[in-house]
């Protein structure tokens, strides 16, 4: 019957369909805040991509690192936006929420912050249509990531914080109280004395025999600082909060480790030209 069979997919046919893969890789390790602010982000492209014929966007793969964990119905997905794509997606909410006009929408699968310093990948079905595009030259991309409700998706929802920590080796029952999730602090005191201007929030709720301990901050905790202030023998650590502080009993934490780590996010793009 000529070219292929009734029953197969036409799709496998056409060769002279073109295909170009397109990555986005945005970080806030160079002290942009975007992905913490829930701010718009811009990032050149190392040559630019020459679009010569009309085409179809499509997102092939999505990973972050350090975003928040899906436990809310706000954090339940990301809203990614390119400004460069013509994203023409409609949207009926109950909600009466407009965030998710004109975005695509990509599942949480961030479940627990025991995965946290390592990579997620969403899963979402390969190959989900975006738009459509015209024949031009991009020389940057740019655009923005939140969460359902467009607050920030990394460090926590408080604007702001810029890296995320996790403290580990925390003799069980060294908490002095139940931590919830998203509670904020106004500082830091060691056995260093207090760190000077920082403020954060904690990233989930944690037990009083939790032995590690998940929060995100507005600035980096220096080397010195971790030496003096989260180290075995330092003293206790205290978390300044609006209520009862947060107290950590430090004497005999011989495993205690402070690790830090940027939010960041991977995108894979296809673009397929079509005659």
């Amino acid at each position: 019957m000529g070219d292929f069979d009734i029953y197969q997919n036409s799709g496998y046919t056409n060769k002279r369909n073109r295909k170009r893969t397109l990555i986005l890789d945005v970080s806030d390790s160079n002290a942009d805040n975007h992905l913490g602010g829930g701010t718009e982000f811009k990032v050149n492209l190392f040559e630019p991509l020459v679009i010569d014929k009309h085409s179809e966007v499509y997102l092939d793969n999505f990973l972050s690192f350090n975003s928040n964990i899906g436990q809310t119905p706000a954090t339940s997905a990301f809203l990614l936006k390119i400004n460069e794509f013509n994203m023409n997606s409609n949207v009926a909410s109950s909600e009466n929420n407009n965030q998710i006009f004109n975005s695509l929408v990509i599942p949480n699968e961030h479940k627990s912050v025991t995965n946290n310093h390592s990579a997620v990948v969403h899963k979402g079905k390969k190959f989900n249509y975006i738009c459509d595009i015209n024949p031009q030259k991009i020389h940057s991309i740019s655009g923005k990531v939140t969460d359902l409700s467009g607050n920030p998706i990394f460090h926590g929802t408080q604007t702001g914080n810029t890296f995320t920590y996790s403290l580990t080796g925390i003799t069980s029952n060294n908490l002095n109280r139940l931590i919830q999730n998203s509670e904020t602090f106004s500082g830091i005191t060691g056995g260093g004395g207090a760190l000077s201007a920082i403020s954060g929030s904690f990233l989930a709720t944690h037990f009083k025999g939790a032995t590690t301990l998940h929060f995100a901050s507005d600035r980096l905790i220096t080397g010195a600082e971790i030496t003096s202030h989260f180290s075995n023998g330092a003293g206790n650590i205290t978390f300044t909060t609006d209520g009862t502080n947060v107290i950590i009993t430090n004497g005999d934490n011989e495993n205690l480790l402070l690790v830090n780590e940027p939010g960041r996010f991977i995108a894979e793009f296809s673009i397929v030209s079509r005659e």
